[in-house]
């Protein structure tokens, strides 16, 4: 897409006329259906709008776009903004491959919404931060003191020493210690978790750096940490559980240490 105007809707309200008769029905499937059409394939779409996938293809290139897949991108962040719901419901009860390609359409959404969410000079920022600090502290709780050992392992093998922890007791007494040069981040998927909340809070008031990672943008987390992040991951049986949340936490940390790493590849002589 190089157009200024990404918007979906307002790209086909804006060229519908133009459009053959059957891209036309492609269109209006698509208006009415926006939810259901991102998790279709090519062939699913053009099978529900009685027409070729060649017609599809040409729909979404006289919108601009450089194929089906960009096309599909563009829905999410429309569909975020209208709270309808962008995934599909897997039922156990379906054939594998059914259940497989399910799973596969949800990830791909997931990822799509978390890298919507990601403002890129927001994570620029971080990685300077965490690139100049003199502490490092990760912190989570269940899951996601998996995936603060992660990214701990990952900052260690760029030369950023870092810490993470996941017990309680030490997470309250290594708070104190901050100072204003060193940065905390805190990650939870509900956002709501009661010692990683106190973590950022506190370490807020030794003037250290907080980050913090959560699926909700309303959480407690998202208000203290002076760098929010939030990750795209619909409501599921599993919830905090699920390894949805945590793969989507670790696309935002590999965003970030990419971010980290070109900061290195600029001052080669660092450490």
């Amino acid at each position: 897409m190089t157009g200024k105007q990404t918007n979906p809707t307002f790209l086909i309200n804006n060229l519908f006329a133009s459009l053959s008769k059957s891209e036309k029905r492609v269109a209006e499937f698509v208006q009415k259906h926006m939810d259901e059409t991102v998790v279709l394939t090519l062939q699913g779409l053009a099978d529900k709008c009685n027409t070729s996938d060649a017609t599809v293809l040409r729909f979404c290139r006289s919108l601009g776009y450089h194929g089906f897949a960009d096309f599909k991108v563009s829905l999410v962040p429309e569909l975020l903004r209208s709270g309808e719901k962008a995934y599909i419901d897997v039922n156990s009860q379906e054939e594998p491959q059914d259940l497989r390609e399910a799973f596969r359409q949800n990830f791909i959404i997931q990822t799509d919404s978390t890298l919507q969410n990601c403002n890129v000079d927001t994570l620029g920022l971080i990685a300077s931060k965490i690139y100049k600090a003199n502490k490092v502290v990760l912190v989570g709780i269940g899951g996601s003191a998996g995936v603060a050992e992660i990214f701990c392992d990952s900052l260690g093998s760029l030369g950023i020493f870092s810490n993470f922890f996941r017990d309680r007791s030490l997470i309250q007494n290594i708070i104190p210690i901050l100072k204003q040069d060193d940065v905390v981040v805190g990650i939870s998927h509900s956002g709501e978790t009661e010692e990683i909340v106190r973590a950022i809070d506190k370490a807020k008031e030794y003037g250290a750096t907080t980050v913090g990672i959560t699926n909700s943008s309303q959480s407690k987390i998202a208000s203290i940490a002076e760098f929010p992040l939030t990750t795209g991951v619909p409501v599921n049986m599993m919830g905090s559980y699920s390894c949805q949340a945590r793969i989507s936490q670790l696309v935002i940390l590999e965003l970030l240490l990419s971010e980290i790493a070109k900061l290195f590849i600029n001052n080669p002589n660092k450490k």
